[in-house]
């Protein structure tokens, strides 16, 4: 007997005996026979019943032009609409925000892009992304509102049959990420989070450099986001008016994907095949309901 187990070992003996635990708690033979009956399945490590398969790999319909609505027209939402100008065949066919000058300001940058069509606008208040999404000429909806807005912007995209994406953080409570998840595949639409901080080029470097093997195999990471906020959470204007108040609810990290999502990348972390593999290389279980599981699975 190994009386010194590697540190792999020891991961692997861990996350067996969680599954173990989760999969004994929640998702019995009685479950799964239940489940079985009503054409469902039932998830073996979360004990969630779903009838829909993963949006994982599925393909976006192929489009010569790609018409996008943007929900959220201040300062986020003008900075990615620059973004989507630069991509080719893509059309902006709405736009949106509670402040009607904050959707001026997007015409206009579209102008002097030299982009000439005509977006529909919804100023309305809080609940006009809900006329937006019944448009029949928009492929993608994303948003960039307050985050308390996130989850019911995407959910309402999805229901009218548009693929949406998010910026961080997509959703704030586990009921809310799930609430994502299973609209997607139910409705098999696409929900994308935005986290821009994966494709930066310093992370973008730093992975190239450990799929070359630079590094060797990896064991262990760290992943931080420091990011000096006071100027932004003072200010009586843009980000000002709604952001700190996030800060006076909850003590924590309140986008950790910033940091976590390239290190997840490198690491292989939520990767299914990727954690097959660090389980047993024989091991071909689907490993789709681990935890976070459905942020990064293939």
């Amino acid at each position: 007997m190994n009386r010194h187990p590697s540190r792999r070992d020891l991961l692997k003996s861990a996350a067996v005996a969680s599954a173990g635990i989760v999969f004994g708690a929640n998702a019995t033979g009685a479950d799964a026979a239940e489940a079985a009956a009503d054409g469902a399945t039932v998830d073996r490590f979360t004990g969630r019943t779903t009838n829909a398969a993963s949006m994982a790999g599925v393909p976006f319909e192929p489009r010569e032009t790609v018409r996008i609505a943007i929900v959220g027209t201040g300062l986020r939402g003008r900075s990615v609409l620059g973004e989507w100008m630069g991509v080719p065949n893509v059309r902006i066919t709405a736009l949106c925000d509670t402040v009607p000058e904050k959707v001026e300001l997007a015409v206009q940058q579209m102008r002097k892009a030299g982009h000439d069509d005509e977006p529909a606008r919804f100023t309305n208040g809080p609940e006009a992304y809900r006329d937006l999404v019944r448009r029949d000429d928009i492929d993608l909806v994303y948003t960039a509102t307050p985050w308390e807005f996130h989850v019911p912007v995407v959910l309402a995209a999805m229901e009218s049959g548009k693929h949406a994406a998010t910026e961080v953080p997509a959703a704030y409570t586990l009921d809310d990420r799930w609430k994502l998840v299973d609209t997607s595949e139910r409705t098999r639409r696409h929900c994308l989070m935005m986290e821009n901080c994966n494709y930066g080029y310093n992370e973008l470097l730093v992975l190239q450099m450990v799929k070359s093997g630079v590094f060797g195999e990896l064991l262990h990471a760290g992943a931080a986001y420091n990011h000096d906020l006071r100027s932004i959470l003072f200010e009586n204007k843009d980000e000002g008016l709604w952001r700190r108040r996030h800060h006076t609810l909850r003590n924590s990290n309140l986008y950790p994907t910033h940091g976590l999502g390239p290190v997840a990348f490198m690491l292989g972390i939520n990767r299914a095949t990727v954690l097959a593999h660090q389980l047993d290389p024989g091991d071909q279980r689907d490993l789709r309901g681990l935890p976070g599981a459905h942020l990064y699975r293939r």
